[in-house]
């Protein structure tokens, strides 16, 4: 895999993939969510998809981890409770690599200090994008602020009132079926009025969304409705403004309703994640 350094990091997979395939293993970068999901480099993803199933079991530093696998059609990802134990028992962060083997009996990993690019900013894939414009509120735009104590992302500058806290904390640590971060959001006139609701770049960087495609939303995990979505040209999830609205307005949501957004993978390949709403106050 000599050379994979030389190229720019990737804004799909995160890791360093504009190299031939070697066959014997690949490498992946640490990124500021790589706790929560391990993407696949793009060259190596359809190998990996063909020899791997719905979990992966690899052996680091003598112990073993099983995680489960996410299989997509631009983009593949290692996730889960074995995922967040392999990161947390091999101390990782930004500026590491992970080797992984699959020339071995069973697959390994390896970790190595690495050093991405020269740390400008040009060489950060998880910016959050420039704000659009809207009279409403200087925290229209889906900006968020990370709470990873909580391992949730907030919008930047929400404010819970003491029902609507003391809700969430009961919500929270969501159960292992979840994926990626809880989205913590206030609904504003823009989400409502306009139908423009839009998903953090950080938190659709650790869900398993393509590029477009469908998902299927929920109001406390009844009544699934499939709504269309796209990936915006800063990273953000945008879903189908009219489908939204109506969602919305069958739902009882409203302007100023508190929500806290859980994602889970879907098991149909129609759909791509499970968006389920719970109401806060």
């Amino acid at each position: 895999m000599a050379g994979a350094a030389d190229a720019g990091v990737c804004g799909v997979c995160f890791n360093h993939c504009k190299y031939k395939s070697k066959g014997s293993g690949f490498n992946m970068v640490a990124w500021e969510e790589f706790k929560n999901v391990g993407v696949v480099p793009c060259n190596e993803r359809a190998r990996f998809n063909n020899v791997t199933g719905e979990k992966v079991t690899f052996v680091s530093n003598q112990w073993a981890y099983t995680v489960k696998y996410y299989k997509g059609r631009t983009k593949s990802a290692m996730y889960g409770r074995g995922w967040r134990k392999f990161y947390e028992d091999n101390n990782l962060g930004k500026g590491q690599m992970v080797v992984f083997h699959l020339d071995e009996p069973s697959p390994t990993a390896s970790i190595l200090w690495f050093q991405v690019g020269n740390g400008s900013e040009d060489e950060q894939p998880m910016e959050e994008g420039d704000p659009i414009e809207d009279s409403d509120s200087g925290n229209e735009d889906g900006e968020a602020s990370s709470d990873d104590g909580e391992g949730i992302v907030r919008t930047r500058g929400l404010l819970l009132n003491e029902i609507e806290d003391a809700q969430l904390q009961g919500l929270l640590p969501l159960s292992d079926g979840f994926i990626g971060f809880a989205f913590v959001h206030r609904l504003t006139r823009t989400d409502i009025r306009l139908g423009m609701m839009k998903i953090p770049k950080k938190v659709a960087a650790a869900t398993p969304f393509e590029e477009q495609g469908v998902v299927c939303i929920s109001v406390d995990g009844r009544r699934f409705k499939k709504i269309s979505y796209k990936t915006t040209d800063d990273g953000r999830i945008v879903f189908g403004s009219k489908k939204w609205k109506n969602f919305a307005a069958s739902r009882g949501l409203k302007v100023n309703t508190a929500i806290l957004i859980g994602f889970k993978s879907s098991e149909r390949d129609d759909v791509h994640v499970l968006v389920i709403l719970k109401k806060l106050g």
